[in-house]
């Protein structure tokens, strides 16, 4: 096979533009990273691992506060079995759920044929009460857990 000497010469333009697009490359990556940065409110420092553990940092923060705030609107009912057994709909918020079911357990004691009934509707009530109460205790601990990691990363990033 024999090379012309168009494609020659055209071979050896190709290798320093390869080089070239990706030096400007990297420095567009680093632009990104910057603008990015600053769009946050935080001074690039000029170095680009740095910035980039950086931003790194600020998006990892950024998911965890996605996800805590996802987990706030649709929080796990302890007392969902019982929801079920009674056939009430699960909507996710606590207190909503906490105060339908209790309101469906005073009506199912109410309403109740025989002792034995009441006794176990009443059971029931006590069990989502307790479960209830020792949910709302574990969620304030937790967030004020949350909120001190947060802190403390503001302090490690400088912001």
């Amino acid at each position: 096979m024999t090379v012309s000497p168009i494609s020659a010469s055209m071979m050896s333009m190709y290798v320093p533009l390869a080089v070239t697009e990706k030096s400007d490359a990297q420095d567009y990556e680093y632009q990104l990273i910057a603008q990015q940065l600053q769009a946050y409110g935080i001074t690039p420092s000029g170095d680009k691992e740095t910035d980039e553990r950086k931003l790194e940092i600020i998006e990892t923060m950024i998911q965890m506060q996605e996800s805590q705030e996802s987990s706030k609107t649709r929080q796990s009912i302890p007392f969902e079995d019982i929801m079920n057994t009674l056939n009430l709909t699960v909507t996710g918020d606590l207190d909503e759920d906490y105060e339908t079911t209790i309101d469906e357990l005073d009506y199912e004691i109410d309403m109740a044929y025989t002792d034995e009934e009441k006794e176990y509707f009443e059971a029931l009530k006590d069990q989502v009460e307790a479960e209830y109460n020792s949910s709302k205790e574990n969620s304030i601990s937790y967030y004020s857990n949350i909120d001190q990691a947060s802190l403390m990363s503001r302090y490690f990033l400088g912001v």
